[in-house]
């Protein structure tokens, strides 16, 4: 069997007769009889009767039939996703990110693809680590910015930045936005999502390793819940400056870096092992990443408001690959 053996099987049976088919497809009738004997041959069954009037199925034809119009269907998707490949296009994209990127960044990257690939069909998704690394294990996202972990080294994974955490909290007392020293979290109630994700194993991991005990007040699987806590005072998170910069500008939350010893993730972006990203979705995913954080080093504004220099004391993040 093969596919030329299948192509003149349906062509055949579309048409309703061999001589048909050998009209519509410029081919001489002897030579399609001898492609649908040869498929009959290697599955060892007949596919169709034929008669004066033309052909007509037979039950084991009309499942060959199905099967091979969903065969040739599929080779033809991957015959054209390769070509747009090969060209640089791009006709849909899934793109993860945390959530605390994705309210910065997932404007700017929707508007370079749109404006580069204009019917393109874009899906954006935000979650943290953990499900997204089960997203691109199955292959159910294009490309994903995430924090690394052990994890994400098992994966086609490419260094962005790193940045330094802090806590963010509601405003304290004036005079009180010096940095915190790890030490001092010990006595901070802390908002954390729940272990299976990569923040908080990385802080976890941290803690261990400089003998702090961390108390965690409360666990939130999705930003925005933490957030809300966050500004009702409820509890303290630990996060790049960067996700909270409309809060802190407005005065809802402060963020305080953390030293002795620092504290930072390394942002990545990564794709599924299996089959292959295309190379301009990497280009400007990796573009608006630079510019966010470029932004950010600088204090300039871009698409979001970005809270002046003393609302924040923070280092900038440090780049690791353009």
């Amino acid at each position: 069997m093969n596919q030329r053996d299948l192509e003149y099987f349906i062509k055949v049976v579309d048409a309703g007769s061999f001589s048909q088919a050998a009209i519509l497809l410029g081919r001489p009738q002897p030579a399609l009889s001898r492609h649908i004997r040869d498929l009959e041959t290697d599955l060892r069954v007949p596919l169709l009767y034929r008669n004066g009037r033309g052909v007509v199925l037979t039950e084991a034809g009309r499942r060959v039939y199905a099967r091979a119009t969903t065969i040739l269907q599929e080779i033809e998707l991957a015959r054209n996703e390769a070509h747009a490949l090969a060209k640089g296009g791009i006709d849909e994209a899934t793109i993860g990110m945390p959530p605390s990127l994705g309210r910065r960044l997932a404007a700017p990257i929707a508007k370079s693809l749109y404006a580069a690939y204009p019917q393109i069909s874009l899906r954006l998704v935000d979650a943290f680590n953990g499900h997204l690394l089960e997203w691109l294990a199955d292959g159910r996202i294009d490309a994903s910015i995430l924090y690394a972990t052990e994890a994400s080294q098992r994966l086609s994974a490419e260094p962005l930045v790193s940045e330094p955490m802090h806590l963010v909290e509601v405003p304290g007392h004036a005079g009180h936005d010096r940095p915190v020293r790890a030490a001092e979290l010990a006595t901070v109630p802390l908002l954390m999502p729940s272990r299976q994700h990569g923040l908080r194993q990385q802080v976890e991991l941290w803690a261990s390793r400089h003998g702090l005990t961390l108390r965690v007040r409360a666990e939130c699987d999705a930003f925005s819940s933490m957030l809300h806590l966050a500004q009702a005072g409820i509890g303290a998170m630990i996060m790049p400056a960067a996700a909270v910069w409309p809060e802190i500008e407005c005065g809802t939350l402060r963020a305080r870096p953390i030293v002795e010893p620092a504290l930072s993730r390394q942002l990545v972006l990564a794709t599924p092992v299996n089959r292959p990203c295309a190379p301009e979705l990497v280009r400007i995913i990796k573009r608006e990443v630079r510019a966010l954080f470029d932004g950010q080093a600088t204090g300039e504004r871009r698409d979001e408001a970005v809270p002046p220099r003393s609302a924040v004391r923070m280092s900038g993040p440090q780049h690791i690959a353009a």
